[in-house]
């Protein structure tokens, strides 16, 4: 039995759809990260030089919190320094990373 032609192109429509989806999520993923930790986590933040469409936190804390400890976006890489009370974060201009530059180690920036 031959396939009708419909059917065909019914099954191509689908396949379109759903490729196109998958697409948009690749795209989308990091500000859909963003939007859910902004909304249900009090401690996650977006540092202002960033937005919640291109920051990508990169280390996650490894507590019940659920804030970033290491995250970038196309211009500078962040480190959130909570070793004090009033935690704060070090940013790095991409290309401008020095011999020792470990991302997931704010100290190895030298930045203040």
């Amino acid at each position: 039995m031959e396939k009708q032609p419909y059917t065909s192109m019914k099954n191509k429509i689908l396949l379109l759809i759903i490729l196109i989806f998958i697409i948009v999520i690749m795209f989308l993923k990091d500000m859909l990260i963003n939007f859910w930790c902004l909304n249900t986590d009090k401690n996650y933040f977006i540092p202002k030089e960033s937005s919640i469409f291109t920051f990508k936190s990169t280390q996650m804390n490894n507590g019940s919190g659920d804030w970033w400890l290491y995250g970038e976006d196309n211009k500078f890489y962040y480190g959130l320094n909570i070793e004090n009370e009033n935690p704060t974060y070090f940013k790095l201009e991409k290309g401008k990373e020095t011999q020792n530059f470990d991302r997931f180690n704010y100290h190895s920036w030298n930045v203040k």
